[in-house]
């Protein structure tokens, strides 16, 4: 079988015209050179390059097999480039995605030092790792996660949970609120599946079953919008209502003596090598500050 670092150290001593030329334009040691050739030339049981005075030239049977080496190496370098430069994944839950993900996005397309592409898929968090194992996506970017075996999942994140109001409630001048206010209050639910209900249920304990959640809307957008205009209560992600809070459109409320968060994920599998991409993103969020 060829090897292609024999192969590109064969056509550099070609093109340089000697084996010290060559070293210095691989950035390696002339006798590192000479062994690459040494074993090209025992593979093809000839001798491919003539050495005379410090120069180096073609044989005949290295001459017949130059144009097929520089074949072999523009290949490989086409190879390397159409994997190289195929996109970045990434499946987002859509809350992370909408809210946290695109500042980190930007920041870490300007920090890439290559050109990738880099695209983004939003759906909730259960079909998000059912495109990680598919192959659909090359990284996952979740809410929760369940521990399934062959990837990585590395917490990125913490970020608190808030109760939020229409600023003509009755409660807007407060800041903190108890569970137990919670309790006669219809309150929104939004996207299936974000692992909310799991995060109150071990804050609350049983207690969390008496919540009276009256909707379920779908998305977290939708819930802003419908306790707005005075529908409900919600609880929801603090950074998702930042905007909404800081103009006065919406107010949010701490819960007392329960300091309610939820751990976001990076999740890609394990078998990916050190300088893959969906790795190299991991380690750039695990670093960055959402916000």
């Amino acid at each position: 079988m060829l090897n292609l670092v024999h192969v590109q150290s064969f056509v550099t001593i070609v093109d340089e015209g000697g084996f010290h030329q060559a070293a210095r334009q691989l950035g390696l040691s002339q006798p590192t050179v000479s062994q690459h050739l040494r074993k090209l030339e025992e593979m093809f049981g000839a001798a491919l390059i003539h050495r005379a005075h410090g120069s180096a030239t073609t044989t005949s049977r290295g001459a017949a097999f130059l144009p097929f080496a520089r074949r072999l190496l523009e290949g490989a370098a086409r190879s390397m480039m159409s994997v190289q430069k195929m996109p970045l994944e990434i499946g987002a839950a859509s809350n992370l995605g909408t809210y946290f993900l695109p500042p980190l996005l930007s920041a870490f397309r300007e920090s890439a030092k290559d050109e990738r592409e880099i695209r983004l898929t939003l759906s909730d968090n259960r079909e998000v790792l059912t495109r990680l194992e598919a192959g659909l996506v090359d990284v996952a970017i979740t809410e929760w996660w369940d521990g399934r075996p062959g990837y990585e999942a590395v917490p990125w994140h913490r970020e608190r949970l808030v109760v939020i109001a229409a600023p003509s409630h009755r409660w807007a001048d407060r800041t903190d609120l108890t569970f137990e206010d919670l309790l006669g209050e219809p309150l929104l639910g939004g996207e299936a599946g974000t692992g909310t209900g799991r995060v109150l249920t071990n804050a609350f304990g049983r207690g969390a079953s008496r919540l009276k959640i009256t909707q379920s809307l779908g998305s977290t957008e939708a819930v802003k919008r419908a306790v707005a205009a005075g529908l409900g209560l919600s609880i929801v992600l603090e950074g998702a209502v930042r905007d909404e809070v800081k103009e006065s459109r919406l107010v949010a409320f701490h819960i007392e003596d329960a300091e309610i968060t939820k751990e976001f994920f990076v999740v890609y599998p394990a078998d990916a090598p050190p300088t893959a991409p969906a790795r190299r993103f991991s380690n750039f969020v695990c670093s960055s500050s959402p916000r």
